[in-house]
């Protein structure tokens, strides 16, 4: 499986494959799986329809990533900060995830911190519910960079959030000190395979590393501190701990949550809705939808199948 994701986190961020196949598989059912919206208002507008229809809230993610055009950096800037004021006008969670180098840091580090603040401040201004630019983890390079950007969103006490992965080992040390402080952390098991050296191997290892973690993030002491847990899954047997070890230590339904990505598990989640966990879906749009729809082969290479089927008349 790690050489399969490796490979397709090649392909995602091949320019060649993306001009050439994007156009054919773009009429197929593999897009429209896992990218629903292709501008911010209607992914605003799908947003509302889970929190109305099912008590499902949302983060909004502008497709793109390792842009290295400032151009297109700051439209990706315009259309979060674009989303976090259409989240706010309909009262939802402005809850908005961005890559650091969808947003300026092959640029330069100064133009990605500059354009993190704007889209925090959109947030901020339109803020209801648990607001927060979350800041979505890519690969190794990026590990340090993300991890000091959020500490300089957090020192201008604006609601910024961070992604961690289970499956690399030195996360528990990273995590640590955000337990005290009033952020939120997404934890999920990890699509960027390293090496022994970086990464738990096994899927075993690596569910046992995740609720390792999520043991640390519902300890009473997180919960006094004002920290906000969120556990990227779509394992049923880890979201059962997770909502069992809430439990034993005093967290309540909403103080926490579990996210999904679009189109996976939709039944689970109304499960895990019905019983009265928060549950978000990360919600991408827009049209650069490469990279995204590769990474998601890459977890799960039975998504190829969706490449035979052909959308129905009225869905393209």
């Amino acid at each position: 499986m790690t050489t399969w994701q490796q490979a397709a986190i090649a392909i995602a961020r091949s320019r060649l494959a993306k001009t050439m196949t994007q156009p054919v598989i773009g009429r197929t059912l593999l897009a429209r799986r896992f990218v629903a919206c292709s501008t911010a208002e209607d992914a605003a507008s799908a947003a509302g329809s889970l929190h109305a229809e099912l008590g499902i809230t949302a983060s909004l993610f502008y497709l793109g990533e390792y842009i290295d055009d400032p151009s297109q950096a700051e439209e990706t800037v315009s259309q979060s900060c674009h989303a976090a004021v259409l989240l706010g006008r309909q009262a939802l969670d402005v809850h908005v995830s961005v890559d650091p180098t969808a947003i300026g840091y092959l640029t330069s580090e100064q133009l990605c911190k500059d354009n993190a603040i704007r889209v925090a401040q959109a947030v901020a201004s339109n803020a209801h519910g648990h607001s927060w630019l979350m800041l979505d983890m890519e690969d190794l390079s990026m590990l340090e960079p993300t991890l000091a950007l959020l500490h300089h969103l957090l020192a201008r006490s604006l609601p910024a959030a961070i992604t961690l992965q289970a499956r690399l080992r030195r996360t528990r040390a990273d995590l640590a000190p955000l337990l005290a402080k009033p952020t939120a952390v997404r934890l999920v098991k990890g699509a960027f395979p390293l090496g022994a050296g970086h990464d738990y191997q096994s899927a075993a290892e690596i569910s046992q590393n995740f609720l390792s973690l999520a043991s640390m993030m519902l300890s009473p002491a997180a919960r006094e501190a004002g920290f906000y847990p969120s556990f990227g899954t779509h394992d049923d047997v880890l979201a059962r701990e997770v909502i069992r070890l809430a439990q034993a230590n005093g967290w309540q339904p909403g103080q926490y949550e579990i996210e999904f990505l679009y189109g996976v598990r939709p039944a689970w989640q109304r499960e895990l809705r019905d019983y009265g966990v928060a549950v978000r879906v990360y919600l991408p749009f827009g049209t650069d939808w490469w990279p995204y729809v590769m990474r998601r082969i890459g977890e799960r290479p039975r998504n190829l199948l969706l490449l035979t089927r052909p959308l129905k008349p009225g869905r393209g």
